[in-house]
């Protein structure tokens, strides 16, 4: 028994002194262990040493051990003048979650509105219901903007229900209170508070506007989804991102029909031209079942920036192959930065139709079109875009290809004089084959060996002599 209670002042005696290292090595070998009751509050004090190894020691120990007793030692650093100690407690709490919850309301900030708004902070974070009466005895009490703005939030992280009538009244008592009440009640999601917000709407700027049209999305049913296809009529600017992630999601809820009128596409049109990635993958996921040129064509501007994007639309064009071929020849003359994405869409679409046999009702004219649009990429002075424009005329038409191939034989990056190589490795013909020959003479030693090997599988010396 003694040496337990000795071993426990050395403890003690270490984590109270400057001795880093074993400071640290103490903390680290306490933290799977069960931990004397006297130690709790020399390791808490640890939150505010000096060392940075010292502090992430101690949190661990603190997360990992999760004893009951730390929230009351550590409360007392949210009025520390460090910063970074100061954060560090609020982080810690939060991670403890409810047990946190009692001391932190117990805790005497003495009329400090800072660290007022800090804690309550904290509790919205944690987000306990048990907080709630306390936060709510703040908010009645309070004359200080900024703490009844974190009593706002926190009462809308915690879910509390019995809060929405002071949160309506709150609402008309301060311009500065409506976008966090707002945003409170669309987390709260009581009926009242629905309909509170959808009576307001109409007649607010369109700053509050956002914040509710935000809110409204989880907030609202059937009928809010109906309310907020009326909008659609006369929604512009910042309006309408929240506008059309609101239908979004209630459509997806409820599993609604969008209706798809001449505004509605002006509005996703907009949003898939202008609006972040993000924004243009809820727009892009309205459209799904809507087959409209514009938007597909309008969406190849897209293709490349995010990948969840790219399959969106790469699904989208599969359904309706015919599109991109309408269109590619006069995409291509409009030399798009995002030309080689486009492309590449274009080859993955070419063996698409190729391996499902998909009929497609294209021109003679169009395709010539494409042939010659692609043909003038030959020379582009990006090598990607010029292999990409050598697969797509091989794969679209092998005699077109080559009146060019001589073209493509001269290529100044090796792994396009390779691809050309894996092309005709596949197509029979002497005229293919004397290139093939000619790559056999190949200044880089990979094209030269590569064209040796299939020259001799193809049994094509003899060819490529007589055709000399």
């Amino acid at each position: 028994m003694n040496e337990v209670l000795e071993q426990t002042q050395r403890n003690i005696f270490i984590l109270r002194s400057s001795q880093t290292e074993s400071k640290i090595e103490l903390l680290n070998n306490l933290a799977y262990s069960e931990i004397d009751e006297s130690l709790i509050e020399p390791i808490s004090e640890q939150i505010s040493d000096i060392d940075k190894g010292v502090r992430n020691a101690v949190t661990m120990l603190i997360l990992i051990n999760r004893n009951h007793n730390f929230p009351k030692y550590i409360i007392k650093f949210v009025t520390s003048a460090d910063i970074s100690v100061r954060n560090l407690a609020g982080e810690i709490l939060i991670k403890l979650g409810q047990i946190s919850v009692e001391p932190i309301i117990k805790f005497n900030h003495e009329n400090d509105d800072d660290t007022l708004k800090f804690i309550i902070d904290v509790l919205g974070l944690i987000g306990d219901e048990n907080a709630a009466p306390f936060i709510m005895d703040i908010l009645s009490a309070t004359e200080n903007d900024n703490v009844v703005l974190a009593c706002i939030e926190a009462l809308g992280n915690i879910h509390c229900g019995s809060s929405v009538d002071v949160m309506m009244l709150l609402y008309d008592r301060n311009e500065l209170y409506k976008p966090t009440v707002v945003e409170a009640l669309g987390k709260i999601g009581s009926k009242a508070a629905l309909d509170f917000l959808v009576a307001r709407y109409i007649n607010e700027d369109d700053l509050t506007k956002y914040s509710i049209l935000e809110s409204l999305g989880n907030l609202g049913d059937i009928d809010t989804y109906f309310f907020l296809l009326e909008q659609v009529r006369d929604a512009s600017g910042p309006l309408v991102w929240p506008l059309i992630l609101s239908i979004s999601v209630l459509k997806e809820k409820y599993n609604l029909d969008i209706p798809f009128d001449n505004k509605m596409k002006n509005l996703l049109m907009s949003t898939i031209t202008e609006g972040s990635s993000e924004q243009k993958k809820v727009a892009f996921s309205l459209i799904d079942s809507f087959d409209d040129k514009d938007i597909l064509c309008a969406s190849l501007n897209m293709v490349g920036e995010d990948y969840e994007l790219d399959e969106m639309i790469r699904s989208k064009m599969f359904r309706n192959v015919e599109y991109i071929y309408h269109d590619i020849s006069r995409i291509i003359n409009q030399n798009p930065a995002n030309l080689k994405n486009i492309l590449n869409l274009f080859i993955n679409t070419i063996s698409y139709v190729a391996e499902y046999q998909i009929q497609l009702n294209i021109s003679m004219l169009e395709i010539r079109n494409i042939i010659h649009a692609i043909t003038g990429l030959l020379n582009h002075f990006d090598e990607e875009v010029r292999r990409s424009a050598m697969e797509i005329i091989f794969n679209m038409d092998a005699d077109s290809a080559l009146l060019f191939i001589d073209s493509m034989v001269s290529d100044e990056n090796t792994w396009n004089r390779l691809r050309l190589l894996e092309l005709l490795e596949n197509i029979q013909g002497e005229k293919f084959n004397s290139s093939i020959a000619k790559l056999t003479k190949d200044d880089d030693e990979m094209v030269r060996e590569r064209a040796i090997l299939i020259a001799s599988t193809k049994n094509i010396n003899q060819i490529s002599t007589n055709a000399n």
